[in-house]
């Protein structure tokens, strides 16, 4: 008998150092609304996000500066060895000689048959979709956020139902025993109870693993160095029955306001515009260009021209307006049009189908919010039925009118309709948040 009572007493000392240590003064108690804040602001997704609008606004401000005019300087130094044609009387006589040249010139675009318009508008909206993007990668986030959050509270309740249904067992150990001290229970019935609280005790170590794994997953979402002293807050009731709009009026925001659908259509606009880039090379381009030059020779043997003189005479100042007229490349501007409508084409499928799927999640959410109500609703139904059979169980377990056996049973149906309806609970909760959110403006 002293074996059979050490081992329900390793399996909850152990219990005890698994479960949720008591609050410590570093602990932090964290709302969801902070868990979302702080997700949003250390996610490395989202880090990464923000480092893709940077990139888009670099992209931006190249596409605006073709407006400007560029600058180009040369220089160059050259020596020329045997024969060569002279620099005095263009005779060709073996001399050595060397030649300092140095340049400048600039190009001014006029018209680029609105390429650079077009590239900038596009540029612009990419850089729209890119911010757009970044708050869908916030609003699934959020999604996810508040999934595990419900899953600590879940694996919470979980705990606390494993821990109430051991206490139980031990108080029912007790009354067994004092029974049997007074002849009305037998060796084989506190065999059987010691046996009912190592299953608690395991039962006891699984939920409070579940529950330590739980607050790990929600504390590595939030990019936390590591879970201790991290603990989140329980809200008072959560629980509201109400859906007020039907999956169609919900549709009707959500299609106005939601990140996916809103990155979808700028990319639209801004290939409506890359297909204008494309048609631009159809048009003459048309530019002004401006530069000047000086050089300065010395051949050996002969008196030269001074520096200062040949700066002074050897100058060229040009200005010029270059016009380029396409007449045939190859097809190329051609095709490249083409590819353009046909990736227009794609991206107004790609909205149409986010458009479409939106609907259909709004759809299953709206459907499972509702489900899931009558669930908990029933499952409540189901458990406060269990609780009173367990306590008239309880009553002729202590009267000698019901056996152990049909105890632990009564006990066992009672747990499982607590399990049940938290879990139907914190499903339903997760449903009405995500319905909720696509209700958001």
């Amino acid at each position: 008998m002293k074996k059979n009572i050490l081992t329900p007493c390793l399996i909850f000392l152990f219990s005890l150092n698994m479960q949720a240590q008591p609050l410590g003064k570093n602990t932090k108690i964290w709302s969801l609304q902070e868990c979302i804040d702080y997700a949003n602001e250390h996610n490395l997704e989202i880090q990464m996000q923000q480092v893709n609008i940077d990139k888009q606004e670099v992209t931006l401000n190249t596409a605006r500066n073709k407006r400007l005019p560029n600058l180009t300087a040369n220089a160059s130094q050259s020596f020329s060895f045997g024969r060569s044609a002279s620099g005095y009387d263009n005779t060709y006589q073996d001399r050595n000689s060397s030649s300092t040249q140095w340049s400048a010139s600039t190009s001014v675009p006029i018209f680029t048959g609105f390429m650079i318009n077009n590239e900038i508008a596009a540029s612009k909206l990419d850089l729209q979709a890119v911010t757009a993007e970044l708050e869908k990668a916030k609003e699934n986030m959020e999604i996810n956020i508040t999934t595990s959050y419900l899953q600590v509270l879940y694996s919470k309740e979980i705990l606390d139902i494993a821990n109430r249904q051991a206490d139980l067992s031990r108080e029912q150990l007790e009354r067994t025993k004092k029974m049997y001290e007074n002849g009305r229970a037998s060796d084989a019935q506190i065999y059987e109870v010691e046996a009912q609280i190592a299953n608690d005790e395991l039962s006891v170590v699984q939920a409070a693993s579940d529950l330590q794994m739980a607050i790990l997953s929600l504390a590595q979402m939030l990019e936390l160095p590591t879970p201790e002293g991290f603990d989140v807050e329980e809200p008072e009731d959560m629980v509201d029955f109400l859906l007020v709009r039907r999956p169609n009026a919900i549709y009707e925001t959500a299609v106005t306001t939601r990140a996916a659908i809103r990155v979808e259509e700028l990319r639209l606009k801004s290939n409506e515009k890359y297909m204008k880039v494309a048609q631009s090379s159809f048009y003459p381009t048309l530019s002004f260009g401006a530069g000047y030059s000086n050089n300065y020779y010395k051949i050996n043997g002969f008196n030269n021209t001074s520096f200062s003189d040949q700066l002074k005479n050897n100058g060229n100042e040009y200005f010029s307006l270059n016009l380029s007229v396409p007449v045939f490349n190859r097809f190329a501007t051609r095709n490249n049009v083409k590819t353009a409508r046909l990736n227009m084409q794609l991206q107004e499928l790609q909205l149409e189908n986010s458009k479409k799927s939106l609907y259909k999640e709004i759809q299953q959410a709206y459907y499972n919010a509702a489900t899931s109500g009558e669930k908990y609703k029933s499952a409540e139904v189901a458990y406060k039925s269990a609780e009173k059979s367990f306590g008239y169980m309880k009553e002729k377990l202590d009267n000698g009118r019901a056996t152990t056996y049909e105890y632990n049973d009564s006990k066992t149906s009672m747990t499982k309709a607590l399990s049940n309806r938290t879990q139907a609970k914190y499903d339903f909760i997760l449903r009405k948040k995500i319905l909720e959110f696509y209700e958001r403006q």
